[in-house]
């Protein structure tokens, strides 16, 4: 039967941040629009869907972003349970699709790969995908260019990803990505082949996540340029459900954003936390977070404290 779901989710905050030895306009008690998501899905039947999502953002000091399409792609869903599907436009990139729920928490930030760019969410092209009890697996051949400034270089970008479900709750996760991200794209040329790969092991249950995250990308912004470069990071989350609707959450990750180019450019992130699901349609955060950037000539700590909020509609 035929069927048409309208919904909408945001992702807000109200904070304070604070940067040593600098002054900004970013600093002080500002509101930051982190998302604003508005979602339409269409299910023809059992098997056949179409999803459309918009996406804006409104961060501070600055003007709202264009409307993006974060999704829009049909879907076709077959095996035992439809436990296989196909999806044919701009959709979810099987290693953040599945790492990022592990994780949780995404209306205060998203997970390593994202987060520093070392990874986007959605892209359009061809998109597959397999759950098993033991196992589960994902492909998708690829633009590369990203969700918000869609393009086509001369090759298709294929990302892969498998999970090995050790345990009940109990994963061991493995991504790989190839290609040029359309960097390539008309008269630049292909010097280098972008590569990531991803490893996570992680433990989910109700009231409970632990899990650990490593990242490796080479040459993921570099080409079409002469000079080769690489980048690392890892990541540590843990959270914990003290009583319903009331949870602790931290997080620490570092990061190594020029292996080659600026090797002494080092990130440090940790992330600590409360929330409490004030209703069905209202999750509020008391969150305070530090960032250390390090370079040859300076180290810039910036700290940030505030009330981060989550609405679905």
């Amino acid at each position: 039967m035929a069927e048409t779901i309208f919904s909408s989710q945001i992702f807000a905050n109200f904070s304070n941040i604070q940067v040593d030895q600098s002054r900004t306009d970013a600093e002080g008690w500002q509101p930051d629009l982190k998302r604003f998501y508005l979602d339409a899905e269409h299910k023809f039947s059992d098997r056949w869907k179409l999803k459309v999502t918009t996406d804006v953002q409104w961060q501070r000091q600055q003007d709202p972003t264009d409307l993006w399409f974060r999704h829009a792609y049909a879907q076709y869903s077959f095996g035992s349970g439809n436990n296989q599907y196909l999806k044919i436009g701009t959709a979810e990139l099987p290693w953040i699709d599945y790492v990022a729920p592990r994780v949780g928490y995404r209306y205060v930030d998203p997970s390593l790969t994202p987060k520093n760019r070392f990874a986007g969410p959605t892209d359009p092209g061809l998109h597959y995908g397999y759950k098993g009890r033991q196992f589960s697996f994902g492909v998708a051949a690829v633009t590369g260019s990203g969700f918000q400034r869609p393009t086509l270089g001369d090759r298709l970008d294929i990302e892969m990803m498998g999970v090995w479900h050790i345990l009940p709750g109990l994963d061991l996760a493995a991504g790989y990505y190839e290609g040029t991200r359309a960097q390539d794209k008309d008269d630049k040329p292909r010097l280098h082949t972008a590569r990531r790969h991803n490893v996570a092991l992680s433990y989910r249950i109700k009231t409970m996540r632990l899990g650990a995250e490593y990242a490796r990308n080479d040459n993921w912004n570099q080409v079409s340029k002469v000079p080769e470069d690489s980048s690392h990071g890892w990541s540590v989350w843990g959270s914990y459900v003290f009583k319903p609707g009331y949870s602790v959450f931290g997080r620490y990750e570092q990061t190594d954003p020029s292996n080659k180019l600026n090797p002494a450019n080092e990130n440090d992130y940790l992330q600590l936390g409360v929330d409490w699901k004030a209703t069905s349609y209202v999750t509020v955060a008391l969150v305070g977070k530090q960032s250390t950037a390090r370079t040859a000539l300076k180290e810039t700590e910036t700290n940030e404290v505030g009330i981060w909020t989550q609405w679905d509609f």
